[in-house]
């Protein structure tokens, strides 16, 4: 705990236990006014007994010609309502039922309303004044003994009593908070150093966690010469906690935290990093040379501990490492590239282990340069370097229709020629999915504008649809890209792969339902390269079926293969789905799958991707053309 929060608890624990005694000293002073003059209780008697003094005292000094008519008066209505007040109010009650004190004000009270009329009389005289001089004289030695009773007799004995038993009460109440204010502050430091250990630890395995590792990651760079860091990754951890439960989770993590400190040589600092990431901080004498064969001893430790401990043997351990100061140069190089390194080992399917080179931070900066720019050219529009294909998708039968799939292209002038799959998921992993989706309708709407229109009433395009952009809003924001362009809802296919589709079978089946409403096909793409295609046909509506050039480019060599294909073909016209053959490029695949009776094919036999303005020409002359035969 920091010295600063120490502080900050003793001036709390000082200031309770000040105000404590603040309140316990002020508290005796006013028991101690209260016994020593009167007793708040019979203020209302007090009270009366000042203001018939002071009517007394007026009427004297009026006969005495020292005070006018008004100002006797006004000491005759103040003892005027002060009487009424104690003789009706609730606060005067008790006070009224002792010693006779209600039937004495009473008359009282009586006696002074019968000389209300000569009070206010505008002919009053000094002389007038002598009877009710006498009676205020024979009645003030009255109240006044009141007062004596209530405040020196038995009863006001009997409330001194009652007021030191509330004091001795009080003082033990003072104390039973004091201490338990003092309790409070034990248990509030107690829990700030619970807190406090939260904060640089993680709460189930007890380790250094990632906060405190990047603080020790920035201390051991700026005071050793050499520094090695290992990242040990639990690949498959999820698994464990989705097949047998958090609980088998964390006890397997235990285990590896549990064998991870046994083997502490001197020098080796270890953390937790993340919920299946160790980190091993390696500094001192040794070579790095050592470091790295004592990385491998942790690995291989590792692997056999979770061999014996996952009775499915799916969690295995990957390991990446860099050093400090070369290659890296600082602490947040060193952790990146530790990154990086575990990065392809994961990637890695035999060793699981790599140590960071060059090429590893060549890739990485290869990729941030690529987002940078792919995020600038999503933003020219039209001014773009990428730009789209068209290849085509030819009908087995003629329907004086044409189908196409838009792919997007992207010539890098540093960086050459990016894959497809390289541009869409560098904008997925970055946040850019919908943008480039928007691009490329955007893109697509200006391509078919160029277009007779009549050519574009013929055609089909399909948009390869991509993980970000399946939601719930998908419709909708599909008719606002199309509302922009030619093309109507009935002419646009979205592909999508089946780890899409049954990532959320719910979910899909409300979002293929909303896009079939609004006239737009699906076509589930590279058929046969998952393993749950089959079992979730009957779940999910599609209108295509395009079956992966993997299987279509063997059929000539492989007899199964062909078994394969007509299969899939022939349950998908039982399930009237269209079936498209992927990669056809020569003329025996072609004549393999017309005798397979596939829907379309697609393939180099064809064409290649077009660009705009070459498929254009290209859609005008197959529509022209009759019906062809291999």
């Amino acid at each position: 705990m920091g010295r600063a929060k120490l502080l900050l608890l003793a001036a709390i624990l000082c200031s309770f236990v000040g105000v404590t005694g603040w309140i316990t000293w002020h508290y005796d002073q006013a028991y101690t006014l209260a016994t020593r003059h009167t007793q708040l209780s019979a203020w209302a008697l007090a009270q009366l007994e000042l203001e018939l003094h002071e009517f007394e005292s007026a009427v004297d000094y009026y006969r005495n010609g020292r005070l006018d008519q008004e100002r006797l008066n006004e000491a005759y209505d103040l003892a005027w309502n002060r009487l009424d007040v104690f003789l009706t109010g609730k606060e005067a009650k008790t006070i009224r039922q002792r010693f006779g004190a209600e039937t004495l004000l009473h008359e009282l009270f009586y006696q002074l309303q019968q000389y209300e009329p000569l009070i206010t009389s505008p002919h009053l005289k000094p002389q007038d004044l002598e009877p009710l001089h006498q009676m205020l004289e024979s009645m003030l030695p009255k109240v006044r003994n009141l007062m004596v009773l209530n405040f020196t007799g038995p009863s006001a004995m009997r409330e001194n009593a009652a007021l030191e038993q509330s004091k001795a009460q009080n003082f033990v109440i003072l104390g039973c908070l004091l201490l338990l204010g003092l309790v409070m502050v034990v248990l509030l430091l107690l829990e700030a150093r619970r807190q406090h250990f939260l904060i640089w630890h993680d709460a189930l395995t007890r380790l250094p966690n990632r906060a405190a590792f990047i603080q020790r990651l920035r201390q051991q760079c700026a005071h050793q010469q050499q520094v090695v860091l290992c990242l040990l990754d639990l690949n498959r951890f999820k698994e464990v906690n989705d097949s047998l439960g958090h609980s088998a989770g964390d006890q397997l993590l235990l285990k590896v935290a549990d064998k991870l400190r046994q083997s502490l040589p001197e020098g080796v600092w270890l953390a937790r990093i993340g919920s299946d990431e160790f980190a091993l901080l390696m500094s001192g004498q040794k070579s790095e040379a050592s470091w790295f064969a004592y990385s491998k001893r942790v690995r291989t430790g590792l692997e056999r501990l979770l061999y014996r401990a996952d009775p499915a043997h799916r969690v295995s351990v990957s390991v990446g490492v860099s050093q400090y100061p070369q290659p890296a140069t600082n602490a947040d190089e060193l952790l990146l590239f530790a990154d990086l390194a575990l990065l392809h080992a994961r990637q890695d399917g035999q060793q699981h282990y790599r140590i960071f080179n060059r090429p590893m931070l060549n890739q990485y900066q290869r990729r941030r340069r690529l987002v940078t720019d792919l995020r600038a050219q999503l933003a020219l529009g039209a001014q773009s370097q990428l730009f789209l294909c068209y290849q085509p998708q030819i009908p087995r039968q003629p329907a004086g229709r044409l189908g196409a799939e838009i792919l997007i292209r992207w010539q890098h002038p540093e960086l050459g020629f990016i894959p497809p799959p390289e541009i869409v998921d560098a904008a997925e992993e970055n946040g850019m999915g919908a943008t480039l989706a928007a691009w490329i309708f955007q893109s697509m709407n200006r391509d078919l504008d160029s277009f007779p229109l009549p050519l574009v009433r013929q055609l089909d395009l399909a948009i390869n649809l991509s993980t970000s952009l399946f939601h719930r809003g998908l419709p909708e924001q599909t008719l606002n890209w199309l509302s922009d362009g030619p093309l109507l809802p009935r002419q646009l296919v979205y592909e999508l792969t089946e780890t899409i589709a049954l990532d959320d079978l719910a979910l899909s089946q409300r979002v293929f339902a909303e896009l079939r409403r609004n006239g737009i096909r699906i076509a589930l793409d590279d058929f046969g390269t998952g393993w749950s295609s089959f079992a979730y046909l009957k779940d999910l509506k599609f209108d295509k079926l395009k079956i992966d050039k993997s299987f279509i480019q063997k059929m000539d060599s492989d007899a199964r293969q062909a078994l394969f294909v007509q299969a899939i073909t022939e349950l998908c016209h039982r399930l009237d789905i269209c079936v498209v053959a992927e990669g056809v490029e020569t003329e025996l695949e072609l004549s393999e799958v017309l005798r397979l009776a596939v829907d379309e094919i697609q393939g180099y036999y064809f064409a290649r991707p077009l660009p705009a303005a070459t498929f254009c020409q290209f859609a005008e002359r197959q529509l022209q053309q009759p019906v062809w035969h291999p």
